[in-house]
């Protein structure tokens, strides 16, 4: 059994295993879900991504989970918390990636504003979304999250918007 990271009404988000590769290398293969990223990802990229996750799990006890819809026990993306460098600041990130056949259903936003709570229930001052600036469907998340524009930047050598959220006061 698989150690469930974080439960929503309609997801289940789980440390990535190795039986999780094929899965991912076919959204990262979709050239409509990485329409904003530099680059489709091979399976062999996918399986060097994994490696550095595992071990992200083990430094950190959190990052990218795999994303399971409940109505079908399918694998559906990868979302979760990415640590980051920003402007020579230390930041983490709110992730969200999944398969296009989900999409406009608010299962990102359910996951996003769950990975929002783990982020501050674990310690997180502050949360950021990294969004290329015409990926309008992201930024929506963004906002329904609770995060907001902050500054345009360049990050990996491309033009990112920065979306933020501190954690509330009364939280603790």
């Amino acid at each position: 059994m698989k150690a469930i990271a974080i439960e929503t009404h309609r997801l289940i988000l789980h440390e990535l295993t190795l039986d999780d590769v094929e899965d991912l290398a076919k959204i990262y293969a979709d050239p409509v879900v990485m329409k904003y990223y530099p680059k489709l990802i091979t399976r062999e990229e996918t399986k060097h991504q994994f490696a550095r996750m595992i071990n992200g799990y083990q430094q950190r006890g959190w990052g990218l989970w795999a994303t399971i819809h409940k109505a079908d026990n399918k694998f559906i993306g990868r979302c979760g918390l990415i640590p980051q460098i920003v402007d020579g600041c230390s930041e983490v990130e709110i992730g969200y990636m999944l398969a296009k056949q989900y999409w406009k259903q608010g299962l990102a936003t359910e996951a996003a504003c769950a990975i929002r709570d783990y982020g501050f229930g674990i310690g997180c001052d502050r949360l950021i979304s990294l969004i290329a600036p015409k990926h309008i469907a992201s930024q929506k998340v963004a906002l329904k999250t609770g995060l907001c524009y902050e500054k345009d930047t360049i990050f990996r050598g491309r033009t990112a918007q920065v979306y933020a959220i501190a954690r509330p006061t009364n939280s603790k």
